[in-house]
């Protein structure tokens, strides 16, 4: 009796597991034109605007995710060409925000402070990765996608994973 209880119950925590990883929300934002279908396309070009980009990032991270999103458009039957009206622009810039933290108290270890107007103040930087599909030939705006994030945390594209991870929430928008 105990071995079954403990069979139902490690099968009812692998389902919750299960759901509870397959509906948390993605970083990311996506608008297309209604009549858009990446399957009447052959071709691609993928740009980066490198006019925009700070120092701040890392020049190898683009081009590692220009060459996972590259990869994933060919597997999906694309040919990349520089002469190609379908033209993928990425655009990576990063900004300072101001955030605070009001307190109404502060506890030291000897005493309670109530002083109303204690602030945590700092600067936090954030980076902002819009791709725009084009049409060239049409001059217009098909599909869009923005994805912002912070260098020191989970969901930044530092890392080849991450990219990954972001390249395939990409593809999965043109299903």
């Amino acid at each position: 009796m105990y071995t079954y209880s403990m069979k139902i119950i490690t099968k009812l925590a692998s389902i919750l597991i299960l759901v509870g990883c397959a509906t948390t929300q993605s970083n990311i934002e996506v608008d297309s034109i209604d009549t858009f279908n990446l399957s009447n396309y052959n071709d691609f070009y993928i740009n980066i605007n490198e006019s925009n980009i700070s120092a701040e990032i890392n020049p190898i991270e683009l081009e590692r995710f220009k060459n996972n999103l590259k990869n994933a458009l060919e597997t999906r039957g694309l040919k990349y060409s520089s002469d190609s009206s379908l033209v993928f622009n990425i655009n990576l810039s990063s900004k300072d925000k101001v955030q605070s933290d009001r307190s109404n108290f502060h506890y030291s270890r000897y005493y309670w402070n109530n002083y109303m107007y204690d602030n945590n103040v700092r600067t936090v930087t954030e980076n902002i990765l819009r791709i725009n599909l084009k049409d060239a030939s049409k001059d217009t705006t098909l599909w869009t996608v923005v994805t912002v994030w912070r260098s020191d945390y989970s969901s930044a594209i530092a890392n080849e994973d991450k990219s990954d991870v972001l390249v395939d929430e990409i593809m999965i928008s043109f299903l």
